[in-house]
């Protein structure tokens, strides 16, 4: 069953066509119960706007989507009973300890205090329950974000960005945490611009740019789609030149390893005859794999300047 399904959802902000934004346009997806599914996109590609929709804080101007087959605002808002998200820290009290914050957020959510030491336990803040929730390193607090999260037990958990501004023991901890939740069975959706750390942690990827999906699918799939070769040659100037040229490439780059280009087909005696034509004679010739920061790169080109600017 799929915990969230999209159909041509699409986002218009502005009621003057000439003036309006066009901040989602007509996607489709879909994420199946059980999965770790990653949202990765450019700043500004629609995935804020996108998530907004998802838990109701944005109304829709197009398109429709359904939560565990749920669907029209009476299913919706039953259906997001079983949804919690992490949109940005919340506003805890500063004075007052995590676990004192934890009742606060049970008492809204009706939920008993049994339930507020599992999730203490869940995000590793035991130890730290009773101190001053100021006194939080910012991985702490992120944690706390996630156990509040998970205070109503949701089957489906919508997170933006929960590794944001952590070091590197900070992003192991959230990995953690996620993984023991996906072991639990949920569904987590995931907003991140860690593409190293979403490779490593889900299992599923869609890839959103100006507002349209460009790819989604198993990471795998993703990751292997086309035909990537690692090409070397003696000359790598007129490799790269040839290459560029080459009709059946899509997309050619220089790595320290050599020349990568991504092919329609997987025809490489095609390749190598043309080359040879061309007075070019590889000394290599492999099939690679990219990761996911190198096809987030590919699909998303021009999008932005650099990969520092991919937060939203």
């Amino acid at each position: 069953m799929h915990a969230i399904k999209t159909f041509e959802l699409t986002k218009r902000y502005g009621s003057r066509p000439a003036k309006s934004v066009l901040a989602v346009d007509r996607i489709s997806f879909a994420v199946e119960q059980g999965q770790v599914f990653g949202f990765l996109g450019p700043n500004g590609s629609g995935k804020t706007t996108t998530i907004g929709m998802l838990v109701g804080t944005i109304k829709p101007t197009d398109g429709s989507f359904n939560l565990f087959g749920a669907s029209g605002p009476k299913r919706l808002m039953a259906a997001r009973a079983r949804v919690g998200a992490t949109l940005e820290t919340p506003n805890f009290y500063p004075y007052m300890s995590g676990r004192d914050n934890l009742r606060v957020a049970a008492a809204v959510k009706g939920v008993g205090l049994p339930r507020i030491e599992e999730c203490l336990e869940l995000v590793g803040l035991s130890d730290r329950a009773n101190h001053r929730f100021k006194t939080y390193s910012l991985g702490m607090k992120q944690r706390l974000a996630l156990a509040a999260t998970m205070l109503s037990d949701p089957e489906l958990i919508i997170l933006d960005e929960p590794a944001n501004g952590l070091d590197p023991q900070g992003i192991r901890e959230i990995r953690e945490i996620i993984g023991i939740l996906a072991d639990r069975g949920k569904t987590i959706f995931l907003s991140s611009h860690l593409l190293a750390e979403v490779e490593r942690t889900c299992s599923h990827v869609a890839i959103i740019r100006k507002g349209r999906i460009v790819t989604w699918g198993a990471v795998a799939d993703v990751v292997g789609e086309g035909s990537a070769v690692l090409l070397r040659a003696d000359d790598t100037k007129a490799l790269a030149g040839a290459m560029e040229a080459y009709p059946g490439a899509s997309s050619v780059r220089r790595t320290d390893d050599g020349l990568v280009a991504t092919l329609d087909s997987g025809d490489l005696a095609s390749v190598t005859r043309y080359l040879a034509g061309q007075g070019i004679y590889l000394s290599h010739l492999a099939p690679y794999r990219p990761s996911l920061e190198e096809v987030f790169i590919d699909v998303t080109q021009g999008a932005v300047d650099s990969m520092t600017e991919m937060a939203s």
